[in-house]
């Protein structure tokens, strides 16, 4: 038999004694002695037929104990969680209170549970929301950022090069008057202008096809490549070939070619701009429920869960790890720029995983409270409107959350756009 009390302490800790009744343990004990006896070779005694006190006095009573505690608790934890009707947020620790042969066996498990949280009125918030409108410039905008992703570069040979121009070109890279590793190379594709570093767009200019020119390059002081910091790179450059970028004419048979589902340059427009104004759409929601949410939850006043809060840090900084990482630098390195280190970094992190967390705590209450759901046909709504705005079949959009394991982070969006929803009507909205 199994005896469960609850007992309640701080900071949303709750304390589950388990007690089992000494029949039970004593045979556990059996069981135990049974199983070491038939697997453990002692000298003068057959295999199965160890007396109970030679196999303490050879494995220490210590040992014994803990095996009957590991399979008494392993028999009895999911039932003691699950009749005890909580809910914990995190692996819940055990302690052992009692072990012994002779008597009931005693444990304890510690769970730290959701805190008690009460959304209060909301209706003296209020918020200002934009509603996005989309201009004939940011179309045209769009378009022709389509139609210069679509242009062909062709050679030049009647004029020198100009800003805009793309230059192929042999070089080699020297530092104190030495080549740097991997610092040759032939046919390299350099663009004059805004993605240039301005000492070529200063001295690459002008030039035609076969004009060899030194370009020296200083590094900044406090560049992330110490060997490099501070020193002059020279780089000896043979322009072999100049090219523009020859772009299409707008007109019907451009957007013909950029898919099969446009038929002419307006409807190509036109779903430019609904890609557009969705896009402004989601922006301006962003924005106004991050808003709601820090309004929310500046009057929800709870204990915010340090396992939580703690593990959310770990992310963050896991998360910094591998941008760095993915941009070649050492964390030790970014520590320096930003003048700061690890102490003060988690610091900062800790602020800000503690709003994060209370926000969601905020929003699982609001769906448990409310019991909101994602239906199978609100999926399918979400899958075609992704398609529509991605311009892929609906088919082809649930392929890819399938193959990826991500339709639940689909269902789980849904539930949360009707939490903002919910919420969105229990303050003062005005629109502009």
């Amino acid at each position: 038999m199994i005896n469960i009390e609850k007992e309640k302490k701080e900071n949303n800790i709750i304390d589950l004694k388990v007690t089992i009744d000494n029949e039970k343990v004593k045979q556990e004990y059996n069981n135990i002695y049974r199983e070491l006896s038939q697997k453990v070779k002692i000298p003068g005694f057959r295999t199965g037929r160890v007396p109970i006190n030679i196999l303490e006095m050879n494995l220490g009573k210590e040992y014994i104990d803990q095996q009957v505690a590991e399979k008494l608790i392993k028999d009895s934890y999911t039932d003691a969680i699950t009749n005890s009707e909580l809910d914990p947020i995190d692996v819940p620790n055990i302690d052992i209170v009692q072990i012994d042969k002779e008597n009931p066996f005693v444990y304890k498990i510690i769970l730290e549970m959701r805190p008690d949280i009460t959304i209060p009125d909301l209706n003296d918030i209020s918020l200002e929301k934009n509603i996005p409108t989309v201009e004939e410039k940011e179309i045209n905008d769009d378009l022709e950022r389509i139609r210069e992703s679509h242009g062909k570069l062709i050679s030049v040979e009647d004029r020198p090069s100009k800003m805009g121009d793309f230059l192929i070109v042999d070089y080699t890279a020297l530092v104190d008057g030495k080549p740097l590793d991997e610092g040759k190379r032939e046919k390299q594709m350099i663009q004059l202008g805004d993605r240039a570093p301005k000492e070529f767009n200063d001295n690459l200019i002008n030039l035609q096809p076969g004009t060899e020119k030194e370009v020296i390059m200083k590094i900044p002081a406090d560049a992330a490549d110490k060997d490099l910091a501070g020193k002059e790179i020279i780089y000896q450059i043979k322009i072999s070939e100049i090219k523009e970028k020859e772009l299409p004419e707008l007109n019907d048979d451009f957007a013909k070619s950029i898919g099969d589902n446009y038929q002419n340059l307006a409807e190509l427009k036109e779903h430019i701009k609904k890609q557009l104004f969705e896009r402004k759409k989601y922006q301006s929601e962003t924005e106004f429920n991050e808003t709601l949410m820090e309004k929310v939850a500046e009057k929800v006043d709870f204990e915010t869960p340090e396992v939580l809060v703690n593990k959310q840090v770990e992310n963050m900084m896991n998360n910094l790890q591998e941008d760095l990482k993915s941009r070649n630098m050492k964390l030790e390195d970014y520590y320096k720029i930003i003048k700061a280190d690890e102490e003060k970094v988690k610091k900062e992190y800790r602020d800000i995983a503690k709003q994060q967390i209370k926000k969601e705590l905020i929003i699982d209450k609001i769906i448990k409270d409310d019991k909101i759901t994602a239906t199978e046909d609100e999926v399918n709504e979400k899958i075609n409107e992704i398609a529509q705005s991605t311009n892929q079949k609906p088919l082809k959009v649930r392929a890819m959350f399938e193959k990826n394991n991500t339709l639940d982070n689909l269902t789980e969006q849904i539930k949360r756009e009707k939490v903002f929803e919910l919420l969105t009507k229990r303050i003062k909205v005005t629109e502009k």
